[in-house]
């Protein structure tokens, strides 16, 4: 039977409407259990087929766990730096990190820098990554400081430990690859007799500490007006430190200058009462307000995402610094806010 225009329409508009919206193409139809339909792609049109969309290529960003928030910068960085580190520190019972990345199709070279997320005695382990801060940022290569909680099944127990590794990227093409990870360096031997800023810190509820951080405070060998710093702002804010010296990078990227994280005396900060440095959450009043403080308490060097000075040396701001904030002491330079 042949249906003119007017008639056709006239059909259609009988119809109930969740009938004709089910049709059109990037409709956002549930399932019978009320969670979204998949999407689908690969549609032929001489057969009515589709296909489910391909999983994401091991070790990619598409392929990593950690998801970004709102205001991060060149997020598929980040993630591919993740995905390595998820695939590193993940293996099955009889397993070794150096399988699960050779499975992967990670190159000799990183697998082998990849030593530090392998436990020999452990039976099987998982990471989640908790942040990966930027460590520098320069062209097609990039550091992410990554940290993480890896889980282990040990043959008599089972443990989780806090790592900050310093993870290298580069782009080839349109695409980011881990290169390797940087191998752990370490203050040196705990020195043994803590000093009071260094258990004060430790004892201070309002500083939330990772691991590697721990770990450098418990040397003895971090820098006692660094730790006075962290006190004081510690008496204002609440905050959540990423990193000291174990796990970040030693030099000032891309250059081979040596960083004051180096020799303990910088910390980087990645939240700021409870929200983080980089979330559009943080308000700018409040990051300004922590810098300024940090610089008026002793930081010599105070990095974030707000720069105070201009051209003036002491405060500084950059893509790098976006997602947390940098403080660091250089015995003998005047307080940042007075440079």
């Amino acid at each position: 039977m042949h249906l003119d225009r007017r008639r056709f329409l006239a059909l259609m508009a009988a119809l109930p409407a969740g009938a004709v919206a089910g049709c059109a193409a990037g409709g956002s139809s549930l399932t019978d259990r009320g969670s979204p339909a998949p999407t689908l792609t690969g549609r032929r049109p001489t057969d009515g087929l589709a296909t489910l969309a391909p999983p994401p290529r091991p070790l990619s960003a598409g392929a990593s766990r950690w998801l970004p928030g709102p205001g991060e910068i060149s997020p598929d960085i980040k993630r591919t730096a993740a995905a390595f580190i998820e695939t590193a520190g993940t293996w099955a019972p009889g397993g070794t990190s150096a399988d699960s990345l050779a499975a992967a199709g990670a190159s000799p070279e990183a697998t082998a820098s990849a030593a530090a997320l392998h436990v020999e005695e452990a039976r099987e382990s998982s990471v989640a990554v908790i942040y990966p801060q930027y460590g520098g940022l320069s062209g097609d290569r990039a550091a992410v400081i990554t940290l993480l909680n890896q889980h282990l099944a040990l043959p008599r127990e089972a443990t989780t430990r806090q790592l900050a590794l310093d993870v290298r990227v580069h782009r080839r093409g349109a695409r980011w690859k881990v290169e390797r990870i940087n191998p752990l360096t370490t203050l040196g031997a705990p020195l043994g007799v803590l000093a009071g800023n260094s258990l004060a810190v430790l004892s201070e509820p309002r500083i939330n500490l990772s691991g590697p951080s721990l770990l450098d405070i418990r040397s003895g060998r971090m820098h006692e007006p660094l730790l006075n710093v962290l006190l004081g702002l510690a008496r204002e804010y609440t905050f959540a430190v990423q990193v000291m010296h174990t796990g970040h990078i030693q030099t000032v990227f891309p250059t081979n200058r040596v960083s004051n994280h180096a020799v303990g005396r910088a910390v980087d900060i990645r939240e700021i009462n409870g929200i983080q440095v980089v979330s559009p959450e943080m308000e700018a009043g409040l990051v300004e307000e922590f810098m300024r403080r940090a610089a008026e308490l002793g930081a010599t060097e105070v990095g974030g995402p707000i720069d105070l000075n201009g051209a003036r040396k002491g405060f500084f701001s950059d893509d790098v610094h976006q997602d947390h904030i940098h403080i660091g002491i250089t015995p003998g330079l005047p307080r940042a806010h007075l440079r």
